[in-house]
């Protein structure tokens, strides 16, 4: 005859809903909600950590072994190197000596201004054109049924998945037959390519689930396809949009092998043009960290005012039927 067990300490092992009914159990769970977050924090944000700690290091720390997690002695000489560096290279040092009476002299001459100005106009007219004709494809493949609909959307959908590499000898050719090879056009319109399927993608659900009935009104109206698209759609988008934008001038700004190739050094962007401060066993990395903090500076201000719009659009926007 079969007893029922009385070992408490038995009945808890087995039991595990005290993991969710009980306050030892609330403890748990928070413990490891805790420790989860600490764990994903410290990998995505351990790598800007060290970049950032490591502009400020003196060149003597940097090659200290063991490398040291918090800097002893902080310093801004990277900083003014790099500074000095874009200075001498812009061919703006006279300029500040004579003004400022302060003497510009670097051992680096590399415009890392120059390259925050090349890599803006690039990301933006990449993205521009991305929005725009992805936006208007998107229109027309969530508006309109036609033959072919749906393999032109598997293909859009496949073109995101080849690697940069695999497209780069024909990219090659057909930048240099359209005579754009070394001009940021012929990379714009690179970028802008490589970027539109996405945007398409991301707008084509965006416009499924807009409100039938605010169309209806517009039909109503009298609106044609192309107002009802420029004056209902468009401005009820914004945030969906935006998004887009966002994203298709985060792929151009780090993109690196097609700039690397289609661009000589004296028109090179941001990715590119950190690579020539390496330079094998000479390399100053507390001058490379701190020219990569000076570059991403544009960009984050510019992400930190446009991100309530970036969540909104992704998240679906304003706009619910």
């Amino acid at each position: 005859m079969a007893t029922e067990s009385t070992d408490e300490l038995e009945e808890f092992r087995t039991n595990t809903s005290w993991l969710y009914d009980t306050t030892p159990g609330a403890y748990v769970r928070h413990a490891f909600t805790a420790a989860s977050t600490a764990l994903v924090a410290v990998f995505v944000l351990g790598p800007l950590y060290w970049m950032v700690v490591t502009a400020f290091k003196t060149k003597a720390e940097i090659q200290r072994i063991p490398p040291t997690i918090v800097p002893q002695d902080w310093s801004i000489q990277a900083f003014v190197a790099v500074i000095e560096s874009s200075l001498q290279a812009g061919g703006y040092d006279g300029f500040v000596e004579r003004t400022f009476g302060v003497s510009v002299s670097s051992a680096i001459d590399i415009d890392v201004f120059g390259l925050i100005v090349s890599s803006l106009k690039v990301s933006v007219g990449a993205a521009l054109l991305a929005v725009l004709f992805g936006t208007m494809a998107a229109y027309v493949l969530s508006r309109h049924d036609f033959r072919g609909k749906s393999v032109l959307m598997s293909l859009l959908l496949a073109s995101l998945m080849f690697p940069g590499t695999a497209i780069m000898v024909p990219e090659w050719e057909l930048i240099n037959t359209l005579g754009l090879f070394d001009t940021h056009l012929g990379l714009i319109l690179v970028y802008g390519a490589m970027t539109s399927p996405f945007v398409v993608w991301l707008m084509k659900g965006h416009f499924d689930d807009f409100p039938g009935s605010i169309l209806d009104a517009a039909r109503m109206d009298q609106c044609s396809p192309f107002e009802m698209f420029r004056y209902v759609l468009v401005p009820m988008s914004v945030n969906s949009i935006i998004a887009s934008f966002i994203f298709a001038f985060l792929l151009a700004w780090n993109e690196l092998v097609f700039a690397l190739t289609l661009l000589s050094n004296t028109k090179y962007t941001v990715p590119p043009g950190l690579l020539t401060f390496v330079q094998g066993f000479n390399t100053q990395w507390n001058v490379v960290a701190a020219a990569s903090i000076i570059a991403s500076i544009p960009v984050l201000l510019g992400l930190a005012y446009i991100q309530r719009y970036f969540v909104q659009g992704l998240t679906g926007g304003a706009i619910k039927g």
